[in-house]
């Protein structure tokens, strides 16, 4: 029985790998290209970010805004208002995992600093039962940084809200830890049949 509770308990601090709901996409390719051209980017493309969203109000069924994280931000997005979503699809978007599921003391710790930065959300409440994963639309754009003698050129990452067109630098780590998990995912999908062509060859 405690197997079996800790096994439930990791399970749930996993990141979302089903079909999840998604947050519609407001801002097209055309509009998305002259914003990350003025950040410098070179390159684009539309992508989907895995996130955790925790209603605030003074009762669940009446959410006045919503709290969006993963357990590797320093802080939570804040969107007011409901949540438009609608069923996952495939548009060939770049879908990634933003991180695992975050406790409900970090949840409360992020919503602690949004409170103090504005005390006439004072009143306004976490409510815990509306916890669920949900994707984050995003614009993902690629410059190339400055020339260095050692490292080369190197890729620089803008991330883009899909929502509003404003520059996100706070998702960045969960952007960059979602592409390295898509980089080692396909290397380990590769290296068996590599082994295995080895192998048949001796």
């Amino acid at each position: 029985m405690a197997e079996s509770t800790a096994d439930a308990k990791r399970a749930s601090k996993k990141a979302p790998e089903a079909a999840i709901p998604r947050l519609s996409r407001q801002l097209d390719a055309a509009a998305a290209k002259p914003k990350l051209r003025h950040f410098g980017a070179d390159r684009f493309e539309p992508a989907w970010l895995s996130l955790w969203t925790l209603a605030i109000g003074r009762e669940a069924e009446e959410p006045l805004a919503w709290l969006l994280a993963a357990d590797n931000l320093p802080r939570a997005l804040l969107l007011p208002g409901e949540l438009s979503l609608r069923p996952a699809e495939n548009d060939d978007a770049l879908v990634l995992g933003g991180g695992r599921q975050p406790t409900l003391a970090q949840f409360e710790r992020w919503w602690l600093w949004e409170r103090l930065a504005r005390p006439r959300r004072w009143p306004l409440r976490l409510q815990p039962v509306t916890l669920r994963a949900v994707e984050f639309p995003l614009w993902l754009g690629y410059s190339q940084g400055r020339l260095s003698y050692r490292q080369g050129r190197k890729t620089q990452l803008i991330v883009l809200s899909g929502l509003s067109g404003e520059a996100l630098g706070a998702l960045k780590p969960a952007v960059l830890a979602g592409l390295r998990d898509r980089a080692n995912a396909r290397t380990s999908a590769i290296r068996p049949a590599t082994k295995g062509q080895n192998t048949a060859s001796g």
